[in-house]
C-alpha cells in the first residue's frame, strides 16, 4: 500500500541531508537522465511531436489544391495556415517549456526506509521551497517499471490529488509522460528516466523483504 508523504522545506539552503530522519541514510540518488535540455523530448511527448509534424505538413501540402479554387484567394489562405503552424509551434514549445522545467528540478533519494522525491521551486509568493515526496518501503507496494523513451521510469509512490504538489503552477506532471500515466484523482509519483533502473528495483526490493 502506499504511503506517500508530503513535505515542503523553506530556505534555499535545504538539501536532502537534512530529510533524512534519525537512523537514516542513502543507498542511491539521482535525477532524470533525459529531457533537460529543451530540444529533448521524452516520453509521449515525441509522439505528439511526430503527429503535429505530419499534419501540418500535410496541411501545406494541401495548400496548391486549395488556392487553386476560384473562390479562395491564395494570400488569405497563406494567412490562415501560417497561424494555425504558430498555435502548434507555440502548443509544442509549450510542452518542451513545462517538461524541461520539471525534470531538470528533480532529484531522487533511495534510502534504508524510503522512497523521496525531491523538486526545488517557488511558491506563489516567490519564495524557495524544497518540495518533497517520499514513500515508504513496503513489500505490498506494486514497484513498476514503465517503458518511457530514451530510459524507462520506476513507479514509487502514489498522490490522490496532483495539485497537493504545484510549485509555480507546475507539479510533478509534464507533457512527456505517457498518457496512462494522467488519472482523474491520481498520478503516479515516479523516478524518471533512469538508464539503471532494474537495479534500482533491485536495491529497493532488497529493503523490503
Amino acid at each position: 500500500m502506499s504511503k506517500v508523504t508530503i513535505t515542503i522545506v523553506a530556505g534555499a539552503e535545504a538539501d536532502f541531508m537534512s530529510l533524512l530522519e534519525p537512523g537514516e541514510h542513502p543507498l542511491w540518488t539521482g535525477h532524470p537522465q533525459s529531457g533537460l535540455r529543451l530540444l529533448q523530448p521524452v516520453g509521449a511527448e515525441r509522439v505528439c511531436l511526430a503527429t503535429t509534424l505530419v499534419a501540418v505538413a500535410a496541411m501545406w501540402a494541401f495548400y496548391p489544391t486549395i488556392v487553386s479554387r476560384e473562390t479562395l484567394e491564395a494570400s488569405d489562405v497563406a494567412v490562415v495556415f501560417a497561424l494555425v503552424t504558430a498555435i502548434f509551434a507555440l502548443v509544442l514549445l509549450w510542452a518542451a517549456v513545462v517538461r524541461q522545467h520539471v525534470l531538470s528540478t528533480l532529484f531522487y533519494i533511495v534510502t534504508n526506509r524510503r522512497c523521496i522525491v525531491c523538486r526545488r521551486g517557488r511558491n506563489w509568493h516567490l519564495g524557495d521551497r524544497l518540495y518533497v515526496v517520499s514513500n515508504v518501503h513496503s513489500k505490498t507496494y506494486p514497484y513498476e517499471i514503465s517503458p518511457t523513451r530514451p530510459y524507462p521510469s520506476l513507479r514509487v509512490g502514489t498522490l490522490i490529488d496532483k495539485n497537493e504538489l504545484q510549485p509555480f503552477g507546475f507539479g510533478l506532471t509534464h507533457p512527456g509522460q505517457p498518457p496512462s500515466w494522467v488519472y482523474r484523482t491520481t498520478v503516479p509519483v515516479a523516478f524518471e528516466q533512469i538508464p539503471d533502473v532494474q537495479e534500482l528495483l533491485e536495491i529497493i526490493q532488497a529493503r523490503t523483504g
